[in-house]
């Protein structure tokens, strides 16, 4: 959950339509290869389950609901 909320609200700019990986809260790593970013992150952090994900770019629009 602490990953989702960095990734969320972290300034993701400077990785903008590259993947990452977030483990303990930073991004540990990116590239445009969402395979190269998951061996790396299991490399360096062996045991810990990190969030993978493509950093928005700035014409995204994410839209969420909520439970009624």
């Amino acid at each position: 959950m602490a990953n989702h909320e960095a990734f969320i609200n972290t300034d993701l700019s400077e990785f903008a339509g590259k993947w990452i990986a977030i483990v303990d809260s930073k991004v540990v790593a990116s590239s445009d290869s969402p395979k190269e970013v998951m061996e790396k992150a299991a490399n360096e952090y062996p045991g810990k389950k990190p969030l993978i994900a493509r950093a928005p770019t700035q014409h995204l629009l994410i839209l969420a609901a909520g439970k009624k």
